[in-house]
Formats: C-alpha cells, structure tokens, sequence
C-alpha cells in the first residue's frame, strides 16, 4: 500500500532541567479522520545506535466516519535515559517500507 506523508521534523530537546527528550512529527494521509497515526521505535533497531528507525502504525478509532482522505499528524516523543546515543538521523518505515528520511535533527542552541 502507497502512503502519503509529508512535512517530517525531529528535534532533540536538551534545555534544563535533564532529562532531555527527543521528538519526531509529520502529516499521514489517511482515508478518513478517524484513522490515527502513531510512531513506535522499531524493533530491532539497526546497527548504527544514532540512526533511529520507527514504524508508523495507523489505527483506526471506533465509531462510522465519513470516507474522505484527511491529513493526520504522527508523533513520536521519548525521553532520553543517561548515557542514551545522540540521533543523527531518522527512517519511518510503513509496512516495511521507507518513507522517509529525516537528516537534520534540530537542537536549541
């Protein structure tokens, strides 16, 4: 299955106090908007520990909802243990596939 997605972010959190959290977004197009996208890490992750691998689920809320396509946004929020690898990049995968590459993480100054 072909998925749309657009507008991919990720920013590593490190103002104080610690613990510092990391944070990926995007917009998932989805077939009506009931559908939610949510982003989990992958498992395994691959062998490089500063490249990050999630997969994206959409799951689907109880209840009739119209057919339209919609827009949805995916999130992906993790707090960082001690002594964890700073992510330099990071791969949403969607039923196996490569969806996107992100490769500029932000980070406050």
């Amino acid at each position: 299955m072909n998925i749309n997605s657009k507008d991919w972010y990720a920013w590593l959190n490190t103002m104080p106090p610690k613990p510092d959290d990391f944070h990926v977004v995007g917009d998932v197009e989805v077939a009506n908007p009931g559908i939610e996208a949510c982003l989990t890490m992958r498992s395994p992750q691959g062998i490089v520990p500063q490249a990050l691998m999630l997969d994206l689920h959409l799951v689907q809320r109880p209840g009739n909802w119209i057919q339209q396509l919609s827009w949805t946004q995916a999130r992906f929020d993790r707090v960082m243990p001690p002594n964890s690898p700073v992510y330099t990049t990071v791969e949403i995968f969607y039923e196996g596939k490569r969806i996107a590459f992100i490769e500029e993480i932000h980070s406050p100054s």
